[in-house]
């Protein structure tokens, strides 16, 4: 993929919901709930994701998402009630030689510009929707006492990244079909009925049997979930893209791994 025009968003909304305000609690700063805001060695989590993005060379621009304060050379973008509507705000932040945006969650303090360089270069320009997807094993090998959900498929063990590439022109015309997947997404008889009965079967089994899955089947179960979208995964080797800090017991291992401890 070509890396001359694509901007960068940053979700950085990332707020503590209330049942889980006590065990996060000590590790925020007094009277704040956003994630983003946890102090990591001296810098807001949300920075360290930003300061990365800046210095990945073809990021056009970066756009941030949140009750932040804005950093230097970050545009606003205001956040909505819904992913999707903070998706289409950035979206619609972006000038007319923009013609695909990478979507980042302030949570992974790890990233690094090789990591986001080689997922940009090997990204299909034809494709709707990109999404990274790490080897377990790469996870566990530089993370290993982070604990990560993973999915076995035929061609591996793999965890969810943290970054997307998406078309633009995608979410403007597809809105209502991307809103409905967005709606559905803790619903499991709506999902079945989208990707299909026989995806939903494969996924179940690939516990116990990874063969039944395979990588272009869940692509092309993704593509069906969005309306036919063009969907692809891109394995990356990069650990920082699927380490994200999401629980409280994460931060101080973040701290440790990012002092190099």
């Amino acid at each position: 993929m070509s890396t001359k025009n694509i901007a960068a968003l940053v979700l950085a909304g990332g707020v503590v919901k209330e049942k889980h305000a006590a065990s996060w609690e000590p590790q925020l700063p007094p009277g704040i709930r956003n994630r983003a805001l946890l102090e990591l060695n001296g810098k807001p989590m949300y920075q360290h994701v930003v300061e990365t993005l800046q210095a990945t060379p073809g990021i056009s621009r970066i756009l941030l998402a949140g009750d932040v304060p804005l950093l230097p050379g970050c545009a606003p973008v205001p956040g909505g009630e819904s992913m999707v509507d903070t998706l289409l705000n950035g979206v619609a932040a972006l000038n007319d030689t923009e013609t695909r945006f990478l979507v980042a969650t302030a949570d992974i303090p790890f990233l690094t510009p090789q990591a986001v360089a080689d997922l940009l270069a090997d990204a299909p320009e034809s494709a709707d929707f990109v999404y990274s997807i790490i080897p377990a094993q790469v996870c566990y090998a530089a993370f290993p006492e982070m604990r990560r959900t993973t999915l076995k498929l035929a061609e591996g063990e793999f965890t969810g990244g943290n970054l997307v590439i998406l078309n633009p022109e995608f979410l403007r015309t597809k809105e209502a079909v991307v809103r409905h997947a967005y709606a559905l997404r803790k619903n499991v008889p709506g999902l079945a009925a989208l990707l299909g009965p026989s995806t939903i079967l494969r996924l179940l089994a690939s516990r116990v049997a990874p063969s039944l899955l395979t990588l272009p089947q869940l692509e092309a179960a993704v593509s069906r979930l969005l309306g036919g979208a063009t969907a692809r995964a891109i394995v990356s080797q990069h650990a920082g893209v699927g380490a994200d800090v999401d629980h409280p017991e994460d931060v101080p291992l973040a701290r440790k791994y990012l002092s190099g401890q």
